[in-house]
């Protein structure tokens, strides 16, 4: 599929690396355990993730933390990195890319 000249241009600005970091606020699910889920983009490549609560035991001598299980959601191709910058690029401090996902909403 062709690419629009501003989706180009958004998709070397996200290779440049000029787009990394966190992607809005982390949102914890509170419940049994909280779940914690998150978006950042990190070396040009967006990242959704989430995350269960850690656990602590004790092994008879000291207190010993088992990390929550995390799933991440890769956006690896450029059509799956446009959708990215579609749903959530609203949430970036970056003009074009918000100007972009405002194309997107309703």
């Amino acid at each position: 599929m062709s690419k629009t000249r501003e989706e180009r241009i958004l998709l070397e600005k996200l290779a440049s690396g000029a787009l990394d970091g966190p992607v809005g606020q982390e949102k914890v699910y509170p419940g049994y355990k909280n779940v914690y889920c998150g978006k950042y983009i990190k070396d040009g490549e967006p990242i959704s993730y989430r995350e269960g609560e850690s656990s602590r035991f004790f092994n008879g001598r000291e207190n010993e933390r088992i990390p929550g299980k995390r799933e991440e959601d890769h956006y690896n191709t450029d059509d799956r990195k446009l959708e990215f910058l579609q749903r959530y690029g609203w949430l970036m401090d970056d003009e074009d890319v918000r100007a972009y996902s405002a194309k997107f909403k309703p």
